[in-house]
């Protein structure tokens, strides 16, 4: 089974694509031994499919990308449990190496900056629930909405970046 596993997420909203999927199925052209899934676009469904992924696959990487508004890529460093569980003010903080990321993504001329805020919506429930298993290296990076300037080649550079510096610290590099 794949070490490294990322998802994306299906169209919601006024968004008729998602580009946080096409950015993983890009990805996926490039890295073929990643295996990856997309995920709908609800609280309990997605918890429950990201916890299903997890159990059947057993990763030691997982890179959850959700699409966001704004011109560039927002490393997640909190998730919040959004409305599936009660208690609110209690968040999970990721497990990924986030500076050597922003790093890297830098090195590709892409905007990318450190975020403390999901959205507070399914991204946000998603990442709390990945944060709730016992996979070493869980993180969550935001992708710009689609445009022209974002092809999902360029996008999936970043979730290539990404992805190299916690393979590394998975290896133990």
């Amino acid at each position: 089974m794949p070490g490294t596993f990322v998802t994306g997420f299906e169209p919601f909203g006024n968004w008729p694509i998602n580009s946080s999927w096409q950015a993983v199925v890009a990805l996926a052209a490039m890295r073929p031994n990643i295996a990856t899934a997309c995920l709908p676009v609800d609280h309990a469904a997605a918890a429950d499919a990201v916890r299903s992924l997890i159990a059947h696959h057993r990763p030691s990487v997982l890179l959850l990308t959700g699409l966001a508004p704004g011109a560039g890529f927002r490393i997640e460093t909190v998730a919040r449990p959004g409305p599936l569980v009660p208690w609110a003010g209690r968040t999970r903080c990721a497990r990924w190496p986030i500076t050597e990321a922003l790093t890297a993504v830098r090195k590709h001329g892409l905007p990318i900056r450190r975020s403390a805020d999901a959205g507070r919506y399914v991204c946000d429930t998603t990442f709390w629930a990945a944060l709730g298993s016992s996979v070493p290296e869980v993180g969550f990076l935001h992708v710009p909405p689609p445009a022209p300037q974002w092809p999902p080649r360029r996008l999936a550079r970043a979730l290539d970046a990404v992805l190299s510096v916690a393979d590394g610290a998975a290896r133990g590099a």
